[in-house]
């Protein structure tokens, strides 16, 4: 009889599912804890006695904890070869980063549906090559035998405990061991980078998460301990370089910066090092224009829809990222996460009336002399000055070193009020 092993931390739940499994003729195999569900697929799965076809897993009630089930019973040898299935929640269809390629069914459901989704799993999974796992060789039996009578003399070991003990060895050298580097892999067009974003904030995890569109556009976050140290930036239209978060806070004069960004340094160090180390910017000074960027970095790649997303746990922090814990500066996920979320929600709001980077506009002047300069903000009259016709918003923004999203808005809110308009190129005839 094949049999299905359930994880379901919810009894009420987990029962009718298994009524049903089983009225289909399956032999269910329950689980309430991680523990249970290591156990009963070590016993039962393709290194066991081979019952179990099929991983099902409710992902609805808690994504954290089942998540955590999934990546321990991959590593029982052979289960990573065995359909899953994951149930999930209406509001929450896809809760398991890196998992978006399993069946997944939403709860509520029918048993019908149960059924028609585990068995197209299960039809479609391929068949996992027959080998034994655990034939040790009679060298590995000698050893085996060798060593333990060896470290417990006088004790009498029965043949059928060494080759057990040696099997044992066997099956124990399959189980898969996390590859070197990433650990974890996303699409963000079905799992949101603020879903992985929690996720490692919760777990406290340090490493460098990174979100890519290509090979020449991506973005990396340095997190540590549920907090962000620093970040990395190519290939974006904006100016998010650390330069501009030291001059926008007021560390170091522009013309200051390029001089010292500009100068050879024959030991090739990072600018941000070149500046402490060089005696223009304090430890401290640094750390606060390394989260300034971070903020800002972050920001930018939650409106990435199209990027893939990895996680690479690290034990050392880059030489930046290390300067700011150790002037006790860091950067909440959360904190960043806000942040995002409010430009998510300002870019919905603006929606196709958004101006774009590229987008060059023109101040409309008798419009904006009727209400006069009082009318306002610093931030508003910069912007008026280079609406010239000939700066797009991406160079406005270069040249006042702040965000291209707050010139955005900016713009916006002139568009609207009918003080500045969109160049209109000619057509050539």
């Amino acid at each position: 009889m094949a049999g299905i092993l359930y994880f379901d931390p919810n009894p009420t739940t987990a029962r009718l599912a298994t009524a049903g499994l089983q009225l289909a003729g399956y032999r269910v195999y329950n689980a309430a804890s991680q523990d249970q569900a290591v156990t009963l697929c070590r016993q039962h799965g393709p290194a066991g006695d081979g019952t179990i076809v099929a991983l099902l897993l409710d992902s609805a009630t808690s994504p954290a904890v089942s998540a955590s089930v999934l990546r321990a019973l991959v590593q029982v040898p052979g289960a990573s070869d065995l359909p899953g299935i994951l149930l999930v929640s209406r509001a929450n269809p896809t809760p398991i980063p890196g998992a978006e390629g399993l069946p997944s069914l939403k709860r509520p459901f029918t048993i019908p549906a149960l059924l028609k989704v585990l068995r197209d799993a299960v039809d479609r999974a391929p068949q996992p090559i027959q080998r034994d796992l655990a034939q040790p060789s009679d060298h590995l039996q000698l050893r085996v035998g060798e060593l333990l009578r060896r470290h417990l003399v006088g004790v009498e070991i029965p043949e059928e405990a060494v080759a057990r003990i040696a099997a044992e060895l066997v099956a124990d050298s399959e189980i898969p061991m996390p590859a070197a580097g990433v650990t974890l892999q996303a699409d963000a067009a079905h799992t949101k980078l603020e879903s992985v974003l929690d996720v490692l904030a919760r777990d406290g995890t340090r490493g460098v998460l990174t979100v890519a569109v290509g090979e020449l556009q991506w973005g990396r976050l340095h997190l540590d301990d549920g907090s962000i140290l620093m970040s990395e930036v190519r290939g974006v239209d904006e100016d998010l370089r650390l330069g501009r978060f030291v001059v926008e806070g007021g560390f170091m004069p522009a013309e200051h910066l390029d001089a010292v960004a500009r100068a050879p340094d024959d030991k090739r160090r990072l600018l941000g090092q070149r500046l402490v180390e060089d005696g223009h910017l304090s430890p401290g000074e640094l750390a606060d224009a390394l989260l300034a960027q971070a903020r800002e970095v972050a920001c930018v790649l939650l409106t990435w829809t199209d990027a893939r997303i990895s996680f690479a746990p690290s034990d050392k922090l880059h030489p930046l990222a290390k300067a700011a814990a150790e002037a006790r500066a860091s950067l909440r996920i959360g904190d960043a996460l806000l942040d995002g979320l409010r430009r998510v929600a300002d870019s919905a709001a603006m929606g196709s009336h958004m101006p774009t980077v590229d987008d060059v506009f023109i101040r409309v002047d008798t419009e904006v002399a009727k209400l006069g300069r009082h009318a306002f903000t610093r931030e508003e009259l910069g912007v008026l000055e280079l609406l010239n016709g000939r700066h797009s918003i991406k160079e406005i923004a270069r040249k006042t070193r702040a965000g291209a999203f707050a010139i955005t808005k900016v713009v916006y809110r002139l568009g609207r009020a009918n003080l500045a308009r969109k160049r209109e190129v000619p057509v050539a005839v």
